[in-house]
């Protein structure tokens, strides 16, 4: 009698509010808060996601605290870069015993398949003395827009191999995401006629803005161009220095040369001497643009902006640092804002 009440109040449930009860979310957890908000886009109502890194923290050095361990416990689907910067993941995936998240198991998924990875160090030249290298590359690839499409293609692909009932609908929901990336890259007028497809690789290649001073019945394609691409256009070309080398990809979207870093070497703090050169740099050079990831100590960047007079700008390295950046799109929107306001300072 019990047995048949509770399947009248499910079946009265579903009626009412048109929800299937018995089907649970599936359980996403990824390393870092941008891929968190790929996979919300791709997974929906389908999907209940979580990270393990906040917006603020250091990507690098993440303590694999119990209460992380936890989250990956009843996870079905773990993400991460699949390079060598969250050397604290394998703890944390130890620590949870869940076998479906493991390395080269169903759940776990890795987004850096299909990216173009940028210095690769050469066989040979690895040493300690180089400072903290990434062996795989420079794994901040989230800071580039177009790399947001091979991620958002290899959650997908995660997606419908643990859930392979609704896969038409994640691939229908990473069609919409790739689209709505083509249109706030290059502007919706540029997407309508070439196909975003197209201008990504323009992009990619580098021959994307030579391609736009072509005519387009009588207009150069140039005046039609919009999105982030045109917004970011008043400091393209321009140098810049860094504190560390998480901006490479960011750059090479949106056409800034970084020609120097406060780091000694990655991950190592800035030695006095190498403030000295530093300094020199931004005077020969005429830089006046320093980019700083705002989880990095702030005493040495301050100190060379007041002796240069070069724009210091603390910026929110991922989602949820600021609240202005509550997804992918509104970060890179903040990071625009704030370059182009620092320029005509």
């Amino acid at each position: 009698m019990k047995q048949t009440r509770l399947i009248f109040i499910v079946a009265e449930l579903f009626f009412l509010f048109g929800v299937n009860v018995l089907t649970a979310k599936i359980k996403v957890v990824t390393t870092f808060s941008d891929f968190a908000s790929i996979a919300k886009e791709i997974g929906g109502d389908f999907v209940d996601v979580d990270y393990l890194s906040y917006g603020d923290q250091d990507p690098h050095f993440v303590p694999p605290k119990p209460s992380l361990a936890l989250k990956l416990k009843d996870a079905d689907m773990l993400i991460s870069t699949g390079l060598d910067l969250e050397m604290w993941l394998t703890t944390l995936q130890d620590k949870a015993r869940n076998k479906n998240i493991m390395d080269g198991s169903i759940g776990f998924v890795t987004v850096s398949p299909g990216i173009d990875i940028l210095e690769k160090p050469e066989a040979g030249s690895l040493s300690r003395t180089e400072g903290d290298v990434h062996v795989l590359g420079n794994p901040h690839f989230h800071t580039s827009p177009l790399n947001w499409i091979p991620i958002s293609e290899n959650i997908c692909i995660g997606l419908k191999r643990v859930d392979p009932v609704n896969s038409d609908f994640y691939e229908a929901n990473r069609q919409a995401f790739v689209d709505r990336v083509d249109r706030a890259l290059f502007g919706d007028i540029l997407v309508d006629l070439f196909g975003g497809q197209q201008l990504e690789n323009l992009l990619q290649s580098g021959t994307f803005f030579e391609f736009i001073k072509n005519e387009y019945e009588g207009e150069k394609l140039s005046s039609k161009l919009g999105g982030w691409l045109k917004e970011a256009l008043p400091f393209r070309g321009m140098k810049v220095v860094a504190y560390h080398k998480n901006w490479a990809y960011f750059a090479k979207d949106f056409g800034l040369t970084v020609i120097g870093y406060i780091e000694s070497k990655p991950g190592i703090p800035p030695t006095p001497k190498h403030v000295e050169r530093t300094i020199q740099l931004i005077a020969e050079s005429g830089v006046n643009i320093m980019l700083v990831a705002s989880y990095f100590e702030k005493r040495q960047p301050t100190t060379i902006a007041q002796r240069t007079g070069v724009q210091a700008l603390f910026l929110p390295l991922s989602v949820g640092a600021v609240p202005d950046a509550t997804d992918n799109f509104t970060l890179v929107d903040y990071w625009i804002r704030e370059i182009n306001r620092a320029i005509v300072k």
